[in-house]
């Protein structure tokens, strides 16, 4: 093991922002020693593909405190895609027009993470009319109930990594529901054993263009289009997807259309003309700008994203 590491030599990259824009559930804001060992150093607390991960955002450095080992360090780097330049990416969708010029600026430095599919998929079943307070304590319920511990001790507050397939397949139903997962529970259990058998192949469908890909995850119980959507978005690198849930609706609604009616669709079909393939990063932007600048609007009966 070493002691903390920093990255550095990234472009526009804000740490807390891509945290919690609502692609991912397992981060948590905390307050640790910094390197002066003085306390009160905000930091991000999750868990990526079995890896415990403590992260510190010092101007253009990210520091990765123990425990860090070189894996957690490729983890790193991959999940944020600190290797793939962003700054080209914000100046492209800036210039679309000044909605997405304003977007930008509002949320410089967000940039789309790279999930494991497996976890993204369950992630996102569980997501089904449900804010992200709740689809984060199902999560974190299923991952103490099949996952392995992280750290070296166990208590409260240890973080577990998410089960696989197989570990996962071996649960019954009524124990998912136990973790708080309500009537997705069997979506859930149904997804762990298609992909333990492997009659669902998470590999083969990353593998897969866009529209065949997202026609192989619709197949599965409790995926329709928007769940579909993250999944490619969030996990697979399909960034012509345009996730449209019910505040991107109202988002692209209210900032493009005058606040007119307009199917889901259609606001999928004019963000592929729009954005092509970098869709998925406008829809992150527009959400972003519009909870800030049109709040009244996305206002309903939850105040969360997904």
């Amino acid at each position: 093991m070493m002691d903390e590491c920093c990255i550095t030599g990234f472009d526009s990259f804000d740490l807390h922002t891509t945290c919690h824009c609502g692609q991912a559930f397992r981060w948590r804001r905390t307050s640790g020693a910094g390197a002066d060992g003085v306390d009160g150093v905000d930091m991000e607390e999750g868990v990526v593909r079995g890896k415990l991960l403590r992260l510190e955002q010092r101007g253009g450095a990210l520091v990765v405190h123990p425990p860090v080992d070189s894996a957690t360090m490729e983890v790193v780097m991959d999940y944020f895609r600190l290797r793939t330049p962003h700054a080209h990416i914000e100046q492209e969708i800036a210039s679309i027009d000044p909605i997405m010029a304003a977007a930008v600026e509002h949320s410089r430095g967000l940039r789309l993470v790279a999930q494991e599919p497996w976890e993204c998929l369950v992630s996102y079943i569980l997501s089904a009319r449900n804010g992200i307070p709740q689809i984060s304590r199902a999560i974190e319920n299923i991952a103490r109930g099949w996952g392995r511990p992280l750290g070296d001790c166990q208590d409260e507050a240890t973080r577990f990594s998410f089960p696989g397939p197989r570990d996962l397949a071996c649960a019954e139903e009524c124990q998912i529901v136990a973790c708080k997962a309500g009537f997705r529970s069997r979506a859930v259990c149904e997804a762990a054993h298609r992909a333990a058998t492997g009659e669902t192949d998470l590999d083969a469908i990353t593998a897969m263009e866009y529209p065949a890909a997202k026609e192989e995850l619709i197949r599965l119980r409790g995926v329709g289009e928007k769940v579909a959507d993250c999944v490619l978005l969030f996990s697979m690198g399909k960034f012509e997807a345009f996730p449209v849930d019910v505040w991107i609706e109202r988002a692209v609604r209210c900032l493009y259309f005058g606040g007119a009616e307009i199917p889901h669709r259609e606001i999928r079909r004019w963000a592929s003309d729009k954005f092509g393939n970098l869709a998925g990063y406008a829809q992150e932007y527009l959400f972003a700008y519009a909870r800030e600048t049109i709040p009244d609007e996305l206002r309903g009966a939850s105040h969360s994203k997904k």
